[in-house]
Formats: C-alpha cells, structure tokens, sequence
C-alpha cells in the first residue's frame, strides 16, 4: 500500500484513542477536541486528495443520524455531552479514511478476498454475540448490512467502512465514552451491538448518492476509467446499482 496512506492510518490510530482519552466536560475542552479532529479531517484530506464536498456532505449526513439515534430515539449516549464536539468532524475523519483505503489499487486487486473475509468475521462476530450475550439487535443490524456489502459492487468501500466503525465502537464503548441502550425494540442489544457498521454503511451510501446528485446538477466531468473513483479520488457508490 501507499506510504501516504498508512502514514494517515497509524496517525489516526494515534490520534483516535487521544481524542477519546482527553474527552471531558467543559465547553473549552469541547471546543478544543473538535477543532483539533477538524484539523485533523483536513490533514487527511489533503494528503489522501479527498474532495472536501464529499466529507462536508458526509458529516452533515451523520450529525443528523446523531440527533435522531442518539438524542431522538436513545439508541446511545455519550458520557461527557449530548453530542460531543470531536463527533461531527470524527465522522468526516472515517468517511475521509474509508474513501483513502478503498482507492489503494493493492486492496482493490484483493477486493473479492477482503469482502468475503469481512462478510465471514462479521457473521461470526454476530452469532458470538447472539449465542453468548443475546445481541439480537446486533445480529438485525448485521444481516442488513451483510446484503448491502454483499450486493454492492463497491462491496470493499463499505467492508472498509464497517471493519473501521467496528474498532472505534469497540474503543468507544470499552473506554465508556459512550453506551448502548441494552435493549432496543423488545431485542437486547449489545454495547456495541455486533452489527453497528451498518451506520457507517449507510453513511457511506447516501453520501455518494447525495455528492454523485449534486455531480450531475452541476459542471463537474463524468466519473474516470476506474468505476472507483470520481472527482478528487473519492470511492463512488452514486451511479452503482446495489444488485
């Protein structure tokens, strides 16, 4: 792989539990993690050559999907804030990441194997989860994000995305930054339930929905030879039918 790119991931990997870590009560610290994670989502951006529309969508995106699981329906709650301040651009930082990892011409040559590795650790993670914990929304929320992964043809953008967003819940929750509801639905749930990169999964999709949206209203020339990349290098799911 690029040195570009694992030079990013071993400074998020550095950075992340930092964050994470320094979080706290206080509108100065507040402040403080989410201007330095938005410095951070910039950093990686421009060296990964990420087109910075696509990340705004997507943290917009998410922050909504905060507001509704997470203040509306309760599904988790943070520890030091009602939606702390790092979390918007954070979720930028791993759209960013994603889109970087999914465009290495190495991991696309092993797409197929890296698709099929994720789909199969992440059924075991489920069924571990529902055999010993009864994790049952985790084990819904895995099956629905195991068809989209398996159906798409982009099926390593969102393997990436959810391997990612499955390390940071397992750091997030371990660490007791934020909890997962135990039950939701009349369905015990895990902290995190095991099929919780299927968030990030519909991140992923409706962010390149809304930027390839966006694309075709404006001036912007049509997608490169390589169906993976359009405009500023960024993985695109926009034009892809899932079947």
């Amino acid at each position: 792989m690029s040195r570009t790119l694992l030079s990013l991931l071993a400074a998020s990997a550095v950075f992340v539990p930092a964050i994470l870590i320094a979080d706290g009560e206080g509108l100065a610290r507040q402040l403080t993690l989410g201007l330095l994670t938005a410095a951070m989502v910039w950093l990686v951006a421009r060296r990964a050559a990420i087109d910075t529309k696509q990340i705004l969508v997507a943290i917009a995106v998410a922050t909504t999907g905060e507001v509704i699981l997470s203040v509306g329906l309760e599904l988790y709650d943070y520890r030091f804030a009602t939606i702390p301040f790092y979390v918007p651009p954070g979720h930028g930082l791993f759209y960013a990441l994603a889109a970087a990892t999914a465009r290495e011409r190495w991991l696309q040559a092993r797409g197929k194997a890296i698709v099929r590795g994720v789909l199969l650790v992440g059924s075991a993670t489920a069924i571990a989860g529902l055999t010993a914990a009864g994790d049952a929304w985790g084990a819904l929320w895995w099956i629905v994000a195991a068809v989209l992964i398996g159906r798409s043809r982009n099926g390593l953008l969102l393997s990436v995305c959810c391997s990612y967003t499955m390390i940071l819940e397992w750091l997030g929750t371990s660490m007791g930054n934020w909890v997962w509801a135990p039950e939701v639905l009349g369905l015990r749930s895990g902290n995190p339930p095991s099929g919780v990169g299927i968030l990030y999964v519909v991140l992923d999709l409706v962010t390149v929905a809304i930027c390839g949206t966006l694309a075709g209203k404006s001036s912007t020339p049509a997608p490169t030879a390589d169906p993976c990349v359009v405009d500023g290098g960024a993985p695109s799911l926009a034009s892809e039918p899932l079947a």
